[in-house]
């Protein structure tokens, strides 16, 4: 997975959460006008439907580092090996964050989060909802979504597919995507549910926005990524395969046996990167055009458990046998790159399309697998006790021509426990102990090894907390936690490796409130303090505070919708960020950046259906700022901007 194509991904989610301000969220599949994530969240810590967020957290971002990046998704449950830069949102309906003690319903958690991918299972009932979106900016989306029970209660098939125009507004002058996703649901028994699955979705778009990076020394300037240059023969194309059968059999209440084999791709074009380097406070920057050739990744990943429950009275234990794996192939290398000399980013400078050279591409491949035996133990009004060890075998081979190929491989036990105490009926304690071993981002378009992946290293998190449930309409969480992985960025020779150790410690509470008046608040905090231990020199300086995480972040949605307003609801959406180091000497910080996203909505009755009419206004008092990643990609905060989201349920 190209790490361009990554960063992508990551802001696409971005956008998405700063303008949500009405979000649906997984209920009854097809049904789309009804949907709405802030009343569906159990607590602030991410929630996603399609390309909407809410919460602190999402699969690209938490606590500090990536879940995506570091391989910890899974389908409804089931480990996951994810090639494409995002997830298919007409495949799945969106994904919930798990950290803290939402993560210790998983038997084998990982250290910096799960991200759990909910799949659109089609139901017994035939529905069709077409949904039709407008904005941000010129975007435009239509998406016909459908379900029938081809044999009631028995085999069901649900089939969505979405045109989409100008989504990619951070990247390029012009976009378009073409999709389509089935999904079945066959029951030949009442213990047995069997979902084969399988999405893609074909991207396109022309005219690709120059990307900005720091160079680590300089305070960075303020600008719009949507009049950034561009030029004219600059483009961009991948295709997005996502595929799988998840099989489910439940005896009673005594087994449970729980497979998913995946099959994930992501095939690129020859794919242009108009990037900045080393961006300046007056705006000038290296322009540097960077080419890569047609590459492939791809991956087979699955997951097989088998789980046996006691029950005595109060007391249930259950022990669990998982086998999981993947077999994975990403190339990458071979870019052609062309050094087009100092320019200003805000002066558009037409240059001619230069000769390309490319090199021969080289090839990753990554044998990995596991076997775990995880124990639970659940006393009624007192507490629980898991403990859990999973033997990962780990492989891997690059092979570039003309080098000699450099075989790894290692052996690691990653043991976890978790606890929780029942101190009352209202109130509960948990604390747990998880180590991993962790893929880590690959090597940005910016470094002189751009591309390259690095080996999985590991890592371990503690974490603990308390969870207050004061009445059933109200859940408030508190934990605090620390997590220890290897540190990977860029030398004083722009090569990316690793540089050292990371520990990231941080407090993080959610508030959820469900009254009975229609108003809805989840709102949440997270406060981070990571600190880097460089062995080798990092570029730009040696401060001990990495770029890119966030100390203090706030997030607070609203939503109201009450009876006597007749349909009409409104809704917001408030994200404040603390000021956060943009250089790598810690001498200068970003300013902090509140961010205020308002929405109306209307819903009436159409025949057996209902009609949805929602107009949102992201960043609505056009807020300006920068955010930075920790690979030095710099984004500029979207203006203010509207959407108008139509949806008809039949």
């Amino acid at each position: 997975m190209s790490s361009a194509r990554d960063a992508r991904g990551m802001k696409r989610l971005a956008t998405g959460a700063a303008m949500a301000s009405l979000i649906v969220a997984p209920g009854a599949q097809a049904q789309r006008a009804e949907d709405n994530a802030v009343t569906a969240a159990a607590d602030a810590f991410g929630t996603t439907v399609g390309n909407q967020t809410i919460g602190l957290y999402t699969p690209y971002s938490a606590r500090g580092f990536s879940p995506a990046q570091a391989e910890n998704l899974r389908i409804e449950g089931l480990y996951f090996d994810q090639q494409t830069s995002t997830s298919n949102p007409y495949l799945f309906s969106g994904s919930d964050m798990r950290v803290g003690i939402a993560a210790q319903t998983y038997a084998f958690p990982s250290p910096t989060g799960i991200a759990d991918y909910k799949l659109r299972i089609p139901g017994a009932t035939p529905l069709m909802s077409t949904v039709f979106i407008h904005g941000p900016l010129d975007t435009a989306s239509l998406e016909i979504d459908t379900q029938y029970p081809v044999v009631p209660n028995a085999f069901s098939i649900g089939v969505n597919v979405a045109v989409l125009q100008n989504f990619d507004l951070n990247y390029a002058r012009s976009s378009g995507a073409r999709a389509f996703a089935v999904l079945m649901e066959l029951r030949p028994s009442a213990s047995l549910e069997v979902i084969p699955f399988f999405g893609y979705v074909d991207n396109g778009e022309h005219q690709e926005l120059a990307l900005a990076y720091a160079n680590g020394v300089d305070p960075l300037p303020l600008f719009s990524q949507q009049q950034m240059p561009a030029q004219d023969w600059t483009s961009w194309g991948w295709q997005q395969t996502t595929a799988g059968i998840i099989a489910r059999l439940i005896t009673g209440n005594t087994w449970r046996i729980m497979a998913g084999l995946f099959r994930s791709v992501d095939q690129e074009a020859q794919n242009f990167n108009d990037l900045m380097l080393g961006l300046m406070p007056t705006g000038i920057a290296d322009h540097v055009l960077d080419v890569q050739p047609p590459k492939y990744s791809s991956s087979y990943s699955g997951d097989f458990r088998v789980a046996r429950r006691f029950t005595n009275g109060p007391h249930q234990r259950e022990l669990m046998f998982a086998v999981r794996g993947r077999d994975v192939e990403r190339h990458y290398g071979g870019d052609s790159t062309t050094d087009l000399g100092p320019t200003s980013i805000y002066v558009p400078t037409p240059v001619a399309e230069p000769p390309l050279a490319f090199s021969p591409l080289s090839l990753d491949a990554v044998r990995q697998t596991g076997i775990g035996l995880s124990y639970r133990e659940r006393w009624d009004n007192v507490g629980t006790l898991s403990v859990g060890a999973l033997k990962t075998n780990y492989s891997r081979s690059i092979t570039t021509p003309g080098q000699p190929s450099n075989p790894e491989h290692t052996s690691q036990m990653l043991p976890t426990i978790a606890l929780t105490i029942d101190a009352g009926p209202k109130t509960a304690f948990y604390a747990s102990y998880t180590r991993g071993l962790e893929d880590s981002a690959v090597a940005p378009t910016s470094a002189a090894n751009r591309g390259e992946p690095p080996p999985a290293t590991p890592t371990w998190q503690v974490d603990g907390g308390i969870r207050v449930i004061p009445r059933s309409d109200t859940r408030l969480l508190l934990g605090a936690f620390t997590i220890h992985k290897t540190y990977f960025n860029l030398d004083t020779a722009d090569q990316y490796q690793q540089l050292g150790t990371i520990i990231s410690k941080g407090i993080e509470g959610s508030a959820s409130v469900n009254g009975t008046n229609g108003l809805t608040v989840v709102a949440g905090f997270v406060l981070l303090r990571p600190q880097v231990n460089l062995q080798v020199p990092e570029l730009g300086g040696s401060g001990s505070v990495p770029i890119g995480p966030v100390p203090r972040t706030i997030n607070v949605n609203l939503d109201y919708a009450p009876t006597k307003w007749r349909g009409w609801a409104a809704s917001m959406q408030w994200t404040s960020l603390s000021s956060r180091v943009e250089t790598n000497n810690n001498l200068y910080e970003l300013p902090p950046l509140n961010t205020l996203s308002v929405g109306i909505r209307y819903m009436r009755r159409f025949h057996a259906g209902q009609l949805l009419a929602r107009l949102d206004v992201g960043n609505a008092t056009n807020a300006a700022g920068l955010t930075v990643t920790s690979l030095y990609q710099v984004f500029p905060q979207l203006e203010r901007n509207y959407t108008l989201t139509l949806a008809l349920d039949l």
